[in-house]
């Protein structure tokens, strides 16, 4: 037997139909003493009517009226016996007429009580005087009176008896106890059935509160901690119960509680370690190709600066010396263009790599935009674009002024392009300076162009990356402009949707020892998070 309901029902069932049994069988030992003690005060009660009845039968000698009427009383259907005894124990007077004569067996089973000794009991006590035993095969009780020598006997002139002798005989009547055992029996039956429907019902109500307080809230209890092996933290048993049960199902629901804490927090530090290195990975990954194509980009603007600059040279002094007529005059200037325009290559190559001088200087951002301004008006108004600048009064940020204008031009210059590429319709620029902080200043710009596609605004910053014609650019713009930005140790974020804006976000004062590597890029209402070098 395994199951622990079972095991309770079968206890309790056992124990509740022993204590009923232990209480049928006391309470039919308690009927049994007061049946035999109804018989034992009846047979006394027909014991002293005979014993008067006989009375003056027996004072005038008179055998035959004494045995009419010991034979009348005879005839009760409960009477079994009855006779009278002399002292010397022989049978004067039974209903049984074969025995009168007969002297009595005191060994027997209704004389022992009395003989057991040598010397017979004179007057025996009231519990002594009566004894159950089987006649015939029928439990019958046996009740003896003493015939004591009465004043009125021992002066009688009949049969005078001396006064010395107290007992002149014995009255012996016998009754069936078969009514009183009939009864004991149906009591009985009446006992076992009554314990068996109870042990039946106690067994129902056992098995039924066994089942509702134990088994189904164990059950269940069995199934929760399933669930929860199964790693579905969620489950909550939620026993509104006061009892030990209840408190073992609250004890699983906080540590439920708390596994699925600690396994939320487990899983969010696994994400946010996974995506720092993912990130640092990926700033690795870009800090070790933009170092290789730094060196290979000094290498390359130092090697051909020269000749580059004596193939510019040379293209002027024909123009000036020679004259040449068309179209070799021609040739000639789009040598010097496409040489001056190979130097800007080679000077943005420079800056790109770190090798260029910066002249670090307080300047007011006021005056940089201003100056800025200035150097693409032209291009906007080629363009139909309209601009528009908003520059509070901000403190003095430490920088090389020359190169954040050349940051500010380059987002200008690709906000054009962005804005041109939509026909000549034109569009809107807007260039605003405030505060960003406490200690940094926001210089935003912003244009109505197309959005950037999300799939192209994490490479927007890499070198030599760019959605235009190959000839209208090799991709270095804004590559440049974030190294700058970040060597002034500030920061570019940028956020695209119906409008698209460029924060150039630098530090008031001098700048830190360290720029910090994290640039934040805003797509909608979506950040997606970058690092670069």
């Amino acid at each position: 037997m395994r199951s622990l309901s079972a095991k309770l029902i079968a206890g309790l069932v056992t124990g509740l139909a022993g204590v009923l049994f232990w209480l049928g069988l006391a309470n039919l030992r308690v009927l049994r003493q007061n049946l035999e003690s109804t018989a034992l005060l009846a047979e006394q009660r027909m014991a002293s009517v005979i014993f008067h009845s006989t009375r003056n039968s027996m004072l005038r000698n008179d055998r035959e009226q004494l045995l009419q009427i010991v034979q009348s009383i005879g005839e009760e259907p409960a009477v079994r016996r009855i006779r009278i005894l002399s002292k010397t124990g022989e049978i004067r007077v039974s209903t049984l007429p074969e025995e009168v004569g007969q002297m009595l067996d005191q060994r027997a089973e209704a004389c022992y009580l009395c003989h057991a000794t040598s010397q017979p009991l004179t007057k025996p006590d009231a519990n002594q005087t009566y004894r159950f035993y089987r006649m015939n095969g029928e439990r019958v009780i046996g009740l003896i009176r003493p015939i004591e020598n009465e004043p009125a006997c021992s002066d009688a002139a009949c049969h005078a008896h001396p006064p010395s002798q107290r007992i002149l005989g014995v009255l012996d009547v016998v009754l069936s106890l078969a009514s009183v055992d009939q009864e004991l029996a149906a009591h009985e039956r009446r006992m076992i059935a009554q314990v068996t429907l109870s042990a039946g019902l106690m067994m129902a109500m056992a098995s039924l509160l066994v089942w509702l307080l134990v088994s189904r809230p164990i059950r269940r209890l069995i199934a929760g901690v399933k669930i929860l092996g199964s790693r579905q933290l969620s489950y909550r048993f939620r026993l509104k119960r006061r009892d030990e049960i209840g408190e073992l199902a609250a004890a699983f629901d906080n540590m439920a509680e708390e596994l699925q804490q600690a396994n939320d927090t487990l899983e969010e530090r696994i994400r946010r370690k996974t995506a720092e290195l993912e990130a640092a990975q990926e700033k690795l990954i870009h800090s070790e190709k933009l170092a290789s194509l730094g060196e290979l980009s000094a290498a390359v603007a130092h090697e051909i600066n020269n000749p580059l600059a004596g193939i510019a040279t040379y293209a002027r002094l024909l123009e000036k010396k020679l004259a040449p007529p068309k179209p070799a005059l021609e040739w000639i200037q789009i040598i010097q263009r496409e040489s001056k325009r190979c130097g800007e290559i080679v000077n943005n190559l420079l800056v790109f790599a770190r090798k260029h001088n910066t002249e670090m200087a307080p300047a007011a951002v006021k005056t940089i935009v201003d100056r800025t301004v200035a150097v693409v008006q032209h291009k906007l108004q080629m363009h139909s674009v309209e601009l528009e600048t908003d520059v509070a009064e901000l403190p003095s940020i430490y920088c090389d002024a020359s190169q954040i204008q050349q940051v500010l031009i380059a987002i200008i210059m690709n906000a054009v392009d962005a804005i041109a590429s939509q026909g000549p319709k034109g569009g809107n620029v807007r260039i605003r300076a405030a505060m960003h902080d406490e200690a940094r200043v926001d210089i935003a710009v912003t244009n109505d162009g197309p959005p950037i596609p999300k799939e192209v605004l994490p490479h927007i910053f890499e070198p030599f990356f760019s959605t235009k014609p190959a000839a209208s650019g090799v991709g270095l713009g804004l590559a440049v402009a974030y190294g700058i930005v970040k060597r002034h140790g500030g920061e570019i974020q940028v956020e695209t949707g119906p409008e698209t804006t460029f924060h150039v976000i630098l530090p008031v004062g001098a700048p830190p020892g360290e720029a910090k590597k994290t640039e934040i890029t805003d797509v909608g209402r979506e950040t997606v998070h970058t690092d670069r070098r």
